[in-house]
């Protein structure tokens, strides 16, 4: 069947994408007790904390993608009529829905789990639903809600040839002015921000107008992205403190390199699973094997792990942290695996009913 008319089409090897970023979410979220359990400058400290804080790129990839396929797809649409008002409907409305539906079922369970009446703190509720604060990871639809809501507007700039061609250094410059602001104002929740990540968008953003000659441009430089991203998450994992320290007189010099350090890291993390996702999802015969069939289900259905997989981990902390305590680092990794798995069949399941959408959009 031929495409239709100004729809690009589908590339499929960013399922794998999506499916390494939640893995790397997942991750993030099952070892953050065993990085605050075990003590400073043992074994089982850095081995979780190395990966935790290595997989911190996972969040910012997924708004990297998100920017992609948004200018991929709605580059053609640009001239149409009408498409601004579809694009909010069919966006805002799977994303705005499933964040009240889960922002509600966390914070019924968190006060029922803590003896409370959940109905006598609907002020605390809708506070939260503002904040995104009902459970740790929602504060990531207030940053895409955000995105969506100023995307026509970005897309919109593109046909002026001075935004398109210089657009990744407009999308710089303007986190480098929000840090400086920050810097000077102290900003609250600045993860929650959309500005806090225009870097990636905007190379989304930039990769997405110019897909096929950025893909090969990227794909030139790997080894300098590899360089960089090894040399990037080193010094932003172990040698953060000793910048602060070293140049505790020179603030200015201190946050300008931080910022510069961070931003190569997450930048440079990205653009490599690009690569990786593009050289391993386009071998021939992929979908013969069962593990590239599992990948690809996972990333189909990322959005829906997202939202179930903490749910997961706080019943299993509940019940079975003390039956496992003994063996603390293999409940870890237990409870990854399970809260992996459990939430991608949930989701599975979830997407073949009518009314799944509620839960994990579309």
């Amino acid at each position: 069947m031929s495409q239709p008319v100004n729809r690009p089409r589908r590339i499929e090897y960013l399922d794998l994408y999506r499916a390494i970023a939640i893995m790397a979410v997942v991750a993030i979220h099952a070892t953050s007790t065993a990085v605050a359990h075990y003590p400073k400058n043992t074994w089982d400290h850095d081995l979780f904390y190395f990966w935790n804080t290595f997989f911190q790129f996972a969040v910012p990839a997924f708004l990297f993608l998100s920017s992609l396929v948004l200018f991929y797809n709605y580059s053609a649409k640009l001239n149409e009529k009408g498409w601004t008002a579809s694009f909010y409907k069919k966006r805002l409305f799977y994303i705005f829905v499933p964040y009240v539906a889960w922002s509600l079922i966390y914070f019924v369970i968190k006060k029922w789990l803590a003896g409370k009446e959940p109905l006598e703190s609907s002020m605390q509720l809708v506070k939260q639903l503002v904040q995104g604060t009902a459970h740790t990871h929602l504060y990531f639809f207030l940053i895409i809600l955000q995105f969506y809501i100023v995307f026509p507007w970005l897309l919109s700039l593109t046909k002026h040839p001075w935004f398109r061609r210089y657009m990744p250094l407009y999308f710089i410059a303007g986190q480098a002015l929000f840090y400086a602001l920050h810097l000077q104002f102290h900003f609250e929740r600045t993860g929650s921000l959309l500005p806090s990540y225009l870097i990636v968008i905007g190379f989304g953003a930039w990769i997405g107008l110019n897909f096929e000659w950025a893909t090969k441009k990227i794909l030139h430089y790997r080894y300098a992205l590899m360089v960089a991203l090894i040399c990037g998450a080193t010094i932003s994992m172990y040698a953060t403190g000793t910048i602060k320290t070293t140049l505790a007189e020179w603030p200015i010099v201190t946050y300008v390199l931080l910022f510069l350090i961070r931003n190569i890291f997450i930048l440079s993390a990205c653009l490599m699973l690009l690569i990786l996702s593009e050289r391993v999802g386009t071998r021939a015969r992929r979908k013969e094997y069962r593990v590239s069939r599992f990948m690809d289900s996972l990333g189909t259905v990322a959005f829906g792990i997202f939202l179930i997989h903490p749910l997961v981990l706080l019943f299993w902390r509940r019940e079975l942290t003390d039956d496992l305590a003994r063996h603390f680092s293999l409940g870890i990794v237990l409870s990854y695996i399970a809260a992996l798995l459990f939430s991608w069949l949930c989701a599975m399941g979830l997407r073949r009913l009518k009314w799944g959408w509620v839960l994990i959009g579309r």
